[in-house]
């Protein structure tokens, strides 16, 4: 008997389920509506326009979502970190295959306290957990929060009204010139603080050496820093000081962001865009990035991110890569096989 009958045979690279550290799954009907370049204020207007003048049913958003959600499932997708502001998501997650970590996000409200404010993302991340989702509230980014509401975030609430915001906090940081402000530095430093299980800072695309070497002295092996790179070039035309991190000994994870700034939800695109713009970066650190760094920063390495005896990462196969090389080609592509 051929002891090979019962083999399967891949051609290309087998690598774990990856992990999407950053995604806005309930922005997926939003592709294509807003034009490329326009840099982040503008973005934003573009946003918030959307979101109150846009006409479309919850069912359509839902089913936008839905659509791209089994994509990242078929890409080789097994967790995501997903923003979340919007209730109508919640079957996408109930839907199984991948792990979402939800960080409810919370923004400064016209004529609503920040008390108001805070209470109402815990409602919704309390109703993430009852469908046992792992939830946890976060600010959005500095540029949309007051200093009382930035504070309730990062640990005063508990003295303050009762109830406090815990687990992984995620948020958006040095993404623009023009917002953010001087002090954006220092507000993230005093908000988060040390009890936070992990820290992801997202995009950091004007994050210079000093804002890193602050955030690493505070926070230390919780830190991630999370680029999304074709999001990043779409809105702000810019990467992150890639090769600044990687010198720091930062953590790096990878993020697809949303398809309002993204033409696609897609690791392996993200890491096509890393490779054609720093192509000195060796693809088994991209891929680490996707794999194991992004598992640590979402808190799953009990069951995903390497091939280890008691895990079930999920296997992925990529292909049409350069082995010669060990390159990324415009022609790769991944899809899961477990």
């Amino acid at each position: 008997m051929d002891s090979r009958q019962d083999v399967e045979f891949y051609g290309g690279i087998l690598i774990p389920g990856m992990s999407d550290c950053h995604s806005h799954i309930e922005y997926s009907y939003v592709k294509g509506m807003i034009p490329r370049g326009g840099g982040l204020p503008e973005f934003i207007r573009s946003i918030i326009k959307i979101k109150y003048e846009n006409a479309t049913p919850d069912e359509e958003k839902l089913a936008a979502a839905l659509k791209w959600s089994r994509k990242l499932h078929a890409d080789g997708v097994v967790a995501v970190g997903d923003h979340n502001n919007n209730d109508y998501v919640y079957p996408v997650k109930q839907e199984g295959g991948i792990f979402w970590r939800t960080f409810v996000e919370l923004f400064d409200v016209d004529g609503q306290s920040d008390d108001e404010t805070f209470l109402d993302g815990l409602k919704r991340a309390e109703h993430h957990r009852t469908l046992s989702l792992p939830a946890s509230v976060i600010p959005h980014a500095c540029y949309t929060m007051t200093d009382g509401l930035m504070a309730l975030t990062g640990g005063s609430a508990k003295a303050h009204c009762g109830a406090s915001a815990d687990g992984i906090v995620s948020i958006h940081y040095k993404e623009s010139v023009e917002l953010g402000g001087e002090k954006e530095r220092e507000r993230v430093l005093a908000t988060l603080g040390e009890n936070r299980d992990g820290v992801l800072l997202v995009h950091c695309i004007y994050a210079n050496e000093g804002d890193i070497d602050c955030m690493i002295e505070k926070f230390g092996d919780k830190l991630t820093v999370v680029p999304c790179p074709l999001s990043n070039i779409y809105i702000e035309n810019k990467l992150a000081d890639i090769d600044m991190l990687r010198r720091k000994g930062v953590r790096i994870a990878i993020g697809t962001d949303s398809l309002s700034s993204n033409d696609t939800l897609s690791m392996i695109e993200e890491m096509k865009c890393l490779q054609k713009h720093l192509p000195h970066l060796p693809l088994e650190e991209i891929l680490g990035w996707a794999t194991i760094n992004g598992a640590e920063a979402l808190g799953i390495t009990d069951f995903a991110g390497s091939f280890e005896v008691g895990k079930r990462p999920g296997i992925v196969q990529l292909e049409n890569v350069d082995l010669k090389q060990m390159k990324l080609t415009d022609s790769s592509t991944s899809r899961r096989i477990v």
